[in-house]
């Protein structure tokens, strides 16, 4: 397995299941198994064509061993992002909760639609009024979820921000007992979240999903957004958490 991921590694385009199966000189079957496994934990990508590379974002941000996962993580979501945001015509983010009550905006895969929510790659939000920060901070017990919402002052971003700490703490229970948060308005005008917990737990990055529609929009599909984020979100965390 290392020795095809090295193979991969040093292969600037995409390579067919025939090339390598003559390379290692191993069953066609043999390497297909290896590859469809490679491809399914975010290390290998399969082309339109059917040939094989490595996935380019590994190239740029590591292998997420050695207690890395973030690299990994946003490797094994980026074909789920896409497929989500062609499903669903919306925006599909993945966000990381840091200690310091912000969430950093990590990948997008952005709408075809003309109008559409667009946040920059590593942009910050502050936690307590977006659906990632929302949603993540219920996954936490209560010392831990406290020390994050004290970080950031609780100030109105939008006219729409809930402020009141008991309601905000409110926001937050439910989101745990639903697995999932919608934040409508509050973080940015005109624009609604949707999101669930992608990884979280001792050790593991907190990260979230997030479905980021035009908030007109969003009121007429919310039942088909919700649906698809957790669908996808909880096929990917089982694929993660093998």
């Amino acid at each position: 397995m290392l020795d095809l991921l090295e193979y991969l590694s040093e292969r600037e385009g995409a390579v067919t299941l025939a090339a390598l199966t003559q390379a290692f000189g191993m069953p066609k079957s043999s390497m297909l198994g290896l590859l469809r496994t490679l491809c399914a934990r975010g290390y290998a990508m399969r082309d339109a064509q059917g040939a094989y590379c490595m996935n380019p974002y590994f190239r740029e941000h590591g292998f997420g061993w050695n207690g890395d996962r973030i690299a990994r993580l946003c490797a094994m979501a980026d074909p789920v992002m896409r497929a989500l945001s062609e499903e669903l015509g919306e925006t599909v983010s993945l966000g990381l909760l840091m200690d310091d009550g912000n969430v950093k905006v990590l990948k997008q895969s952005l709408s075809s639609q003309p109008v559409r929510y667009e946040a920059r790659e590593n942009h910050i939000f502050p936690a307590f009024c977006t659906a990632m920060g929302r949603v993540l901070m219920s996954t936490l017990g209560d010392v831990d979820r406290e020390r994050i919402l004290g970080q950031q002052p609780v100030v109105a971003v939008t006219s729409f921000t809930v402020t009141d700490p008991v309601r905000i703490r409110g926001i937050i229970r439910q989101a745990g007992e639903d697995t999932y948060c919608v934040v409508e308005d509050e973080s940015d005008l005109g624009g609604t979240g949707a999101a669930a917990c992608l990884s979280s737990g001792p050790g593991r990055p907190l990260i979230a999903l997030n479905i980021s529609c035009i908030s007109a929009r969003f009121r007429a599909k919310r039942d088909a957004v919700v649906a698809a984020l957790l669908r996808e979100t909880a096929a990917l965390r089982a694929v993660i958490e093998r």
